[in-house]
């Protein structure tokens, strides 16, 4: 027992030696107890820095700088993963390393081995014939010097892509293909174009659809079409860009229909490479037509229910036409919707929330519900941009006056009337509307002055006269008070025409004030001297002054003018209407006119109609020459498509008919007098033209069928054209195709409307300042030519310059 007790004492005291010895251990390693300072890891300092790789002519010391690393700092691991970042966020190296290149007592040694990204010396384009070179430079949009990285070329790649997508050739393929133009880092960058196939249009079928054939529902589509092989002028070509976009006119087209439900539940299209052709097939839910079974406006405290209505134009139990409701509700043609109501009466900001509640499947209850919100008066009327024509001429053809509610129908009238003097640019007059407060608001009028005076020379080859032409100014903007200013608005005009071997010879000279003091009243006059011979020799020389006035009823688009004239006539000839010898005329002359065209040039929308009577007072015995003349002429534009926010394409109906006769039994009528056709109307007297046959060719036929010289007492002419601009700025080019049909006759007794000489055919227009208009026209006369009957008169070309 004893001897264990001193071996356990023993073991205890053990056990305690071990913890004092590790403890005393401890105290020894710790810093603290071995009297050493605590310092962090170090390491080496940068004692220089190089650069490899570099071409010749970079800067070694900008890539060290845009490194972040400097001689004298520490080359922590840290802070050279930053430096390899730096110069890799600079995107011009394909390679970074930097590498201890030695160690001594001074420090490390580091260089940075950078491969430089290549840089573009020039870019060629092959396999390109669907989109020019110019397109595909624009749409990569690379210079000389760039650095051209594998991202860049695949950039490229994708550009030049988008574009034959837009052209509808989807399978395009697009290569790149660098090559070293020089050892200073200089490569061309070569773009392998291979278009693919152009596919077209086969088929359209539709799937689902019961109430509506399947090329009703195709009519639809504005882009997605199928031709016929006798549709030389339309385009089958498949534009999947423009399919998406024919998708949503569908649905357009169908609730359009009171197809409120209608859907396309699916598409596809099936390629076809063997005959480089597409089939579209769509499959459809119609759903069932919904009528209108009633509207109601609710919110309005201005205007009675009724009178809105009556704006809407819906009848209950009518289809529900979503194109109609929305233009008569928000914004139609001639203002007469039921937003007009308001925004043509301050209330600027009014809204219309409608709201469809399908209390049955196949009707539709519509609540309106009208925010009329704040009255607005305008504060200011500003015009900035004109450098010539003055303030006053452009504030006078504008509704809005500082003080009056605002109207949005007299601002689109101002911006038309603007249109019509034909000073600016018609794409860049766009009103824009500023409000003030709460209750004023600034409109300000930007307009870009262009070139409107005219250089006319005109040359062109008549049938009655042979070379044609003429040479003169005309001032569109003129200032008679300031003649080297301008901008008056006033028209000033000589005009010198003539004919091949003295045939014809005109001189004219005529000024236009527009508005006399501050009035919508004109007042002008006009003298001339005109020789002609052909067929007979006449010559006419006389003056007259005019006076005309826009009148404020039926509404201020009608005018009235009126004008007295006298002159004398000489001729050699004696017709069945006029007398060898010198005549005198004192002709009377009033037109009545109604025109709401807003442009001159290229009439986008509106009509234009006058009627004209002109008598000489011979029968009063006041002068020789007695006769009496009626004219009447209607055209009219209708919008077709809009591209851009400007109108492209307009359909042009023009109608034009003239009757003249003397009041005595014995009438002398001046061979000027009567009506000629044929032609590009070129000549020194009124020829109404009639593509397709030759110029001044028409001759009409008596009672007892001979044939007279031309020239005779009622004309009728009709014409259609389809007209699409290519351009509005800086100068109008359009193209056209037209049908016209006309012909003049000896008398009403001979007039035969269905005697009427056929043509159609194709021409272009292009107005150059301070040229004028410049034009062709390729006609085809159906009929035969008046001087050789029997004879088809067949395709026939028509140059105008300066008309």
């Amino acid at each position: 027992m004893h001897s264990n007790s001193h071996l356990k004492k023993g073991a205890d005291w053990c056990n305690v030696a071990v913890v004092l010895v590790c403890f005393a251990a401890l105290i020894l390693c710790s810093p603290r107890a071995t009297g050493q300072v605590s310092a962090q890891q170090r390491f080496p300092i940068i004692a220089g820095i190089t650069v490899e790789g570099l071409s010749t002519g970079a800067d070694m010391q900008t890539v060290i700088a845009y490194s972040g690393l400097r001689i004298g700092q520490e080359a922590r691991p840290d802070d050279l993963m930053t430096a390899v970042r730096n110069l890799w966020n600079r995107r011009t190296f394909k390679d970074v390393k930097i590498e201890r290149e030695r160690e001594t007592a001074l420090g490390v040694f580091l260089v940075i081995r950078v491969e430089q990204m290549p840089r573009l010396r020039s870019v060629t384009i092959t396999g390109n014939d669907e989109v020019s070179i110019e397109e595909i430079n624009k749409a990569i949009d690379r210079r000389n010097g760039d650095i051209i990285s594998p991202y860049d070329e695949y950039l490229a790649r994708e550009a030049v892509r988008a574009l034959y997508v837009k052209e509808g050739l989807l399978f395009a393929k697009i290569e790149t293909k660098l090559t070293s133009a020089d050892s200073l880092n200089y490569y061309d960058l070569e773009l392998i174009v291979n278009e693919g196939v152009e596919y077209h249009v086969r088929s359209i079928q539709i799937e689902g659809n019961s109430r509506y054939t399947d090329e009703q529902i195709a009519s639809a589509f504005s882009d997605t079409k199928t031709t016929s092989w006798y549709q030389f002028w339309a385009s089958s070509k498949f534009d999947h860009t423009k399919f998406e976009e024919d998708k949503k006119k569908l649905a357009t087209w169908f609730r359009e229909r009171g197809l409120l439900d209608a859907e396309i539940v699916s598409d596809t299209v099936v390629y076809d490479e063997a005959t480089e052709s597409v089939e579209v097939r769509l499959t459809i839910n119609e759903g069932m037509p919904v009528a209108i079974r009633s509207v109601k406006f609710t919110g309005n405290t201005i205007y009675p229910e009724s009178i809105m209505l009556a704006r809407l134009g819906i009848e209950p139990g009518e289809p529900y036409n979503e194109t109609k409701f929305y233009k008569n509700l928000q914004v139609n043609e001639d203002q007469s919707d039921v937003t007009s109501l308001y925004a043509d009466n301050g209330y600027l900001a009014c809204r219309m929330e409608p709201e469809f509640v399908r209390s049955y499947p196949d009707s539709v209850d519509i609540i309106i519900r009208v925010v009329e919100g704040d009255q607005y008066t305008i504060r200011r009327v500003e015009i900035s941009g004109n450098t010539k024509t003055r303030d006053r001429v452009i504030r006078r053809e504008l509704y809005l006056r500082p003080g009056d509610y605002f109207n949005r129908s007299a601002l689109i009238r101002s911006v038309r009337g603007l249109g019509m003097l034909n000073f600016f640019n018609p794409e860049a007059l766009k009103p824009n509307i500023q409000p003030v407060d709460k209750t004023k608001v600034d409109v300000v009028l930007k307009v870009e002055e262009r070139s409107t005076d005219t250089f006319n020379a005109s040359v062109g080859f008549a049938g009655a006269f042979g070379l044609t032409g003429s040479i003169g100014i005309t001032l569109n903007n003129f200032d008679i008070s300031e003649p080297f200013s301008a901008g008056a608005g006033q028209i000033l005009s000589f005009q010198w025409e003539f004919g091949q071997a003295s045939r014809l010879r005109t001189f004219q000279l005529s000024f236009t004030e527009p508005w006399l003091f501050g009035q919508p009243t004109s007042v002008g006059f006009n003298i001339y001297d005109t020789q002609q011979n052909f067929n007979f020799v006449m010559r006419r020389t006389g003056g007259g002054v005019n006076l005309g006035r826009r009148f404020r009823w039926p509404d201020d688009y009608f005018r009235g003018d009126w004008s007295v004239s006298f002159e004398r006539i000489i001729s050699n000839t004696s017709t069945f209407f006029s007398r060898a010898g010198t005549q005198t005329a004192l002709t009377v002359s009033q037109t009545l006119s109604r025109m709401s065209f807003d442009n001159m040039i290229f009439p986008t929308a509106g009509s234009r109609f006058s009627l004209s009577t002109r008598a000489t007072a011979g029968a009063l015995g006041i002068g020789s020459t007695d006769f009496g003349k009626v004219g009447f002429n209607f055209d009219m534009v209708n919008p077709l498509l809009t591209i851009g926010g400007n109108t492209r394409l307009v359909l042009f109906l023009g109608s034009e008919l003239g009757y003249v006769s003397g009041f005595r039994a014995d009438t002398t009528i001046p061979p000027g007098e009567l009506f000629y056709m044929g032609g590009n109307g070129l000549g020194g007297f009124a020829v109404t033209p009639l593509r397709g046959y030759r110029d001044n060719s028409f001759a009409p036929v008596a009672a007892d069928g001979r044939r007279l010289p031309p020239g005779g007492r009622m004309q009728t002419r009709f014409v259609t054209e389809l007209r699409f601009a290519l351009t509005l700025n800086p100068f109008p080019i359009y193209l056209l195709s037209f049908a016209e049909a006309g012909n003049v006759w000896s008398s009403l007794r001979t007039a035969d409307p269905f005697g009427l000489k056929r043509s159609a055919g194709f021409g272009l227009r292009m107005l150059l300042q301070p040229i004028g208009l410049l034009g062709f026209d390729v006609g085809y006369g159906f009929d035969d030519d008046p001087n050789t009957p029997g004879t088809r008169s067949g395709w026939q070309f028509h140059f105008q310059f300066g008309r």
